[in-house]
C-alpha cells in the first residue's frame, strides 16, 4: 500500500477533525469577509487558518494518545471538541457587539497567570472556578474577544470533564489521563495571547457589523459528556 493510500485510509481523530472542519469553514468564509471589508479581513483569515494548520500535528499527537481511552468507552477527545457545524450561519452584517464605553480590553498574560495559579492550588477544580470568573468578565460584550472567550470556554469544559474521565479510566483499569489532559489545559493557557491579538485585529471590523470570528465559532456547552452509540463528529 502506498504512503498516499495510507494517508487516505488513516482514521482522523476528534481533535484533528475539529481543526480540519475549522480550516474548511474559515477558508469558505474568507472571501466573503474580504469582499465586505475591502480586503481588511485577509490578514485575520490568513493568520487564523495558518494557526489551525500548525496545530494539526499537535492534534494528531493528542488523538493517538486518546485511542486506548476512546476504545474503552472513555470519550477523552471526543467530549472536548464540539462540532464546527454548531457555528452560527454566515450573515453579511450582524449587530455590533461593542465593548462598553471605557471598558478595558482583557489582558491575556494576567488571565493566564491567574489560571495557572488556580490550577496549581486546586488542580482542575480550581481552574474551573477561575475560568468561570474570567468568562463572566467577558459577558458584557459578546461580539468581541471571541477567540479568547472560545478558548476559555474550551478550557472550562476540559477542567470539568477531566476528573470525570480520570474516574472512568480508573474503572477500566487504564492509566490516568490526567497528565495528558493537564498538558492540553496548559496549551489552552499558552494560546490566550495569540487569540487576544487576533481579537484586537478583528475588533474594528466587528464594530462595523462584520462579524468575523463572532459567527465562526461554535458555542461550547459546559457539563458532562455522555457517549452515545454512534460517535459524534468533533
Amino acid at each position: 500500500m502506498s504512503a498516499a493510500q495510507l494517508r487516505r485510509d488513516r482514521i482522523v481523530g476528534h481533535f484533528e477533525r475539529h481543526l480540519r472542519d475549522a480550516i474548511a469553514l474559515n477558508r469558505e468564509r474568507a472571501p466573503a469577509y474580504a469582499a465586505l471589508s475591502s480586503g481588511a479581513s485577509r490578514p485575520i483569515s490568513r493568520a487564523l487558518i495558518a494557526s489551525e494548520r500548525l496545530m494539526l500535528p499537535v492534534a494528531r499527537w493528542f488523538d493517538r494518545r486518546a485511542v486506548p481511552y476512546e476504545g474503552a468507552g472513555v470519550p477523552l477527545m471526543e467530549s472536548l471538541f464540539v462540532p464546527m457545524s454548531g457555528a452560527p450561519p454566515f450573515l453579511p452584517v450582524r449587530p455590533a457587539g461593542l465593548r462598553e464605553s471605557g471598558g478595558v480590553p482583557p489582558k491575556p498574560a494576567a488571565i493566564r497567570r491567574r489560571l495557572v495559579e488556580a490550577y496549581r492550588r486546586r488542580s482542575f477544580a480550581g481552574a474551573a472556578d477561575a475560568l468561570a470568573i474570567e468568562i463572566a468578565a467577558l459577558d458584557s460584550a459578546t461580539g468581541v474577544d471571541c477567540l479568547l472567550r472560545h478558548l476559555l470556554e474550551s478550557a472550562y469544559r476540559l477542567s470539568q470533564l477531566a476528573p470525570v474521565h480520570a474516574a472512568a479510566a480508573e474503572e477500566q483499569g487504564l492509566d490516568s489521563p490526567v497528565p495528558l489532559l493537564a498538558f492540553l489545559l496548559r496549551m489552552h493557557f499558552w494560546t490566550l495571547g495569540p487569540a487576544a491579538m487576533l481579537d484586537r485585529q478583528a475588533a474594528p471590523l466587528q464594530a462595523r457589523g462584520i462579524a468575523i470570528l463572532a459567527q465562526d465559532l461554535p458555542p461550547i456547552p459546559a457539563g458532562v459528556h455522555r457517549r452515545t452509540d454512534t460517535a459524534t463528529t468533533a
